[in-house]
């Protein structure tokens, strides 16, 4: 055995010395072989880690091309939110302190004429019951008047009237709740501007506002409807996945999400008529401005009730203006619901809205299809909706139930104008493949 283990260590000495010009041999060629076969292996393994990293960079990529724009308008909006509310923090909070100042001036002076004015008539001992009265009135009702101005014009409170100090209403926190109200549309009215800067900046502040805001609200809205879809579409794959694991019937696999598979659509996607109900949107809703109900109920010191009517008031944008948060404790927390829920509102719209606005179209589309229909009536082509005013005048002239009978109602093909089959392929605006597929067949 060791002459067979030496004879081949020679034969594979001699072989490798024959192939060199030389006759040598030397044992730094086997080594330099086998590590330039390491740094082979070396670097195919990192190209391939190389690759796996460009993937995963085009990955991040392409998700962040995605979800940039989203982001950025919502960043956008509130960037935009935070310089107005600055703007009119600075334009209203310095008059805001003056001009109450003034009226606490004014209104201490009318009760300083009142109190000299009864002075007067004690020290002129005037004992006439009529005078009195007359001069008690004509002053309590100047300052009446002057009170009501004060309170709706320049928002003074019973507070400052008795403490004869003045209380900040423009705070910032307030600017950013007046800022976002008045994009929102919703304009409860209570702090407004009243400097001609403040007012002239809230127009041009709304102008180019309230289109931003509503672009960002649906964006929001759209994104809820997505997922909102998604899930709905995972809980009828639940269902018809239990449903079929209890019957253990393998023919019965026609449901939602096995349809969606043979069409090469995703899973997640509901069929046109297997819409999402709208009166599943319609508590979610509902329940979301019962939320809030609880939410404010804890927050202001109002009844449940008193909080779900400002709940349902500001979802729907009305905005009466009769309640107002008065904390500015919890006003993020109260904008943060706001603003959640008007994209919920957006939701249930875009949902349930375009459902009807699609069933609309298709009712005005079938109704014009009906008028503009032709019938053959003795051997004359006429229109269906000409034919049915005639009826109805032979009726009520003749006072028949039957007028006249209609011989060959159906179009004839060889005197109707010629119509395609196809078409119903050619489709509406507002209508997706699914509803062109099936208004054709």
């Amino acid at each position: 055995m060791s002459l067979t283990k030496s004879g081949a260590l020679e034969g594979l000495f001699s072989s490798s010395a024959a192939s060199r010009p030389d006759g040598s041999w030397e044992t730094n060629d086997l080594l330099t072989s086998n590590h330039s076969g390491k740094d082979d292996f070396i670097t195919s393994d990192e190209n391939g880690k190389e690759s796996d990293d460009e993937s995963e960079d085009r990955g991040f990529r392409k998700y962040a091309k995605l979800i940039l724009p989203h982001v950025g308008l919502v960043l956008l909006t509130c960037a935009y939110t935070l310089i107005g509310a600055s703007i009119f923090y600075s334009f209203e909070n310095p008059n805001e302190l003056t001009t109450k100042r003034q009226q606490l001036n004014l209104l201490y002076l009318r009760q300083e004429q009142f109190v000299t004015s009864v002075l007067q008539l004690a020290e002129n001992n005037e004992t006439d019951r009529k005078v009195w009265t007359d001069i008690a009135r004509m002053h309590m009702h100047n300052m009446s008047d002057h009170l009501f101005i004060a309170f709706e014009k320049y928002f003074l409170t019973s507070t400052e009237v008795k403490r004869n100090t003045t209380l900040e209403v423009w705070t910032f926190s307030t600017a950013i709740f007046f800022a976002v109200t008045t994009l929102t549309t919703i304009g409860y009215g209570n702090p407004v501007p009243i400097t001609r800067a403040g007012r002239l900046a809230c127009i041009l502040f709304s102008l180019f506002g309230i289109p931003l805001t509503l672009v960002t609200i649906a964006d929001l809205g759209k994104f809820l409807s997505e997922h909102l879809i998604w899930l709905y579409g995972n809980y009828l794959k639940m269902k018809h996945y239990l449903f079929r694991r209890v019957e253990n019937r393998k023919e019965k696999r026609e449901h939602v999400c096995e349809e969606c598979q043979h069409r090469g659509i995703s899973a997640h996607m509901i069929p046109d008529d297997q819409k999402i109900p709208a009166m599943l949107v319609l508590s979610i809703l509902m329940l979301y401005t019962a939320l809030g109900g609880v939410l404010m109920s804890h927050l202001e010191p109002w009844s449940f009730f008193t909080s779900f009517y400002w709940s349902f008031i500001t979802m729907t944008t009305v905005g009466f203006g009769d309640l107002m948060p008065r904390r500015d404790q919890y006003m993020y927390i109260i904008l943060s619901y706001i603003i959640l829920g008007l994209a919920i509102t957006t939701m249930c719209i875009d949902l349930v809205g375009v459902q009807y606005i699609r069933k609309i179209h298709y009712f005005g589309r079938k109704i014009q299809d009906a008028r503009s229909a032709l019938a053959v009536v003795g051997g004359k082509v006429v229109l269906v909706s000409e034919l049915y005013a005639n009826l109805m005048q032979k009726r009520a002239r003749n006072g028949a139930r039957d007028a006249f009978i209609i011989e060959n109602l159906y179009v004839s093909k060889h005197i109707i104008p010629f119509i395609p089959s196809d078409i119903r392929w050619i489709r509406y605006i507002d209508q997706n493949d699914q509803t062109s597929m099936s208004t054709s067949i």
